[in-house]
């Protein structure tokens, strides 16, 4: 047998292991940067179930971990679709046969914005970031942000009311026709603002790391 046929019955058999243990799902495919999660998207209806990174059924998922193994027939999937089911929503990480499929757990939506170049003073007294110029990188886009990275300082007076910047990261998946970049701006379901300030890619997926804006 070869790693071919090994990797389809390996598929194959977590698809049959899902449809004991797991849920329906849809799974989305992705089609530009807008909206994922759309009827027009889906393509697929497939049992999914999922375990914890290392395998294990014995215990909760931790807080703050958004990985899973998921087990389904794979066969059907690529990285960066998207499984929609009870558990909530997740996208695919890694499909690496003989290894089990690595999901990414999502939290939020969220939005990625290109900020316009600040105008030249002298033109116009205000020089900051202009929401209405902003340009949109990716909308809608299920995704996973939790509390992670380095934090700042917002000031060096010393004052008791002094705090940090928080530091955030976000996953979501790549997408050939964005290139996120450094001063980036993010915003999720809730209103919040983050500034993009590293960009990583990992196989289908990017790490963002991030520090929300705070007033």
């Amino acid at each position: 047998m070869d790693g071919v046929k090994l990797a389809d019955r390996l598929a194959y058999g977590a698809g049959c292991a899902a449809r004991r243990a797991g849920f329906l799902h849809d799974a989305y495919r992705p089609n530009g940067p807008q909206t994922p999660i759309d009827l027009s998207n889906r393509f697929l209806r497939l049992c999914v179930a999922y375990v914890l990174p290392g395998g294990g059924v014995a215990a909760p998922s931790g807080f703050g971990v958004p990985f899973r193994q998921a087990w389904a027939d794979w066969s059907y999937l690529q990285v960066g679709d998207y499984l929609a089911g009870p558990e909530g929503t997740a996208f695919v990480a890694a499909i690496e046969p003989p290894k089990p499929m690595l999901v990414v757990m999502t939290n939020t939506e969220i939005n990625l914005w290109r900020p316009a170049a600040p105008v030249l003073a002298g033109i116009n007294p205000y020089g900051a970031v202009l929401p209405g110029t902003n340009t949109a990188l990716v909308t809608g886009f299920p995704a996973s942000v939790l509390v992670g990275g380095g934090t700042v300082d917002r000031t060096h007076a010393g004052l008791a009311d002094d705090t940090k910047v928080p530091g955030f990261v976000a996953l979501l998946p790549s997408l050939p026709c964005v290139s996120p970049a450094v001063a980036d701006l993010l915003t999720d379901a809730s209103g919040a603002q983050y500034v993009v300030n590293a960009v990583e890619a990992v196989n289908g997926v990017w790490r963002l790391s991030m520090n929300q804006a705070v007033t």
